[in-house]
């Protein structure tokens, strides 16, 4: 086998290269699948997450609709390499690594923010909720105590 980062190899024309090999075959694979489960989570965590950490499932929807971009990309230069098409020299593996290498790069960017910025965030949001109920508690024993008195005047 050939250096996969050799210039020639990654810039070979389309008559001296196969369309399925180890690398493309695992490409297609984890493309195929980082695709369906970004779909997946941009569709459907308002139903499961929503009721229990709404920042969480906005968190997951921001993160995976980036992803389908990135993973879409990532299909397009794909499709180029297995029909065979040479528009644009767009069926180069050269496209292709660049396109892992954004899938890496996404991949960081969500673990930043599911690290770094979402427990914050979530603190700083249980901490206002926390507040707003010990605000309410007093309004609520107000409203009971004058709904009492109201409802003794009236017997």
């Amino acid at each position: 086998m050939r250096n996969p980062f050799d210039w020639d190899y990654l810039t070979a024309p389309l008559w001296q290269m196969p369309t399925w090999g180890p690398f493309s075959l695992s490409y297609f694979v984890v493309l195929c699948l980082g695709f369906l489960t970004c779909l997946w989570l941009y569709n459907d965590p308002r139903r499961l997450i929503r009721k229990r950490n709404p920042l969480l499932a906005d968190f997951l929807q921001r993160i995976a609709g980036r992803g389908l971009v990135v993973f879409s990309i990532g299909l397009f230069f794909f499709l180029f390499r297995l029909g065979r098409i040479s528009a644009f020299d767009l069926y180069k593996r050269i496209w292709l690594y660049l396109s892992a290498l954004l899938v890496l790069v996404w991949a960081a960017y969500a673990a930043h923010l599911l690290v770094r910025v979402y427990p914050a965030l979530a603190r700083q949001r249980a901490e206002e909720l926390r507040r707003k109920q010990y605000a309410m508690i007093p309004k609520r024993a107000a409203r009971r105590a004058t709904s009492a008195a109201s409802q003794r005047k009236s017997r």
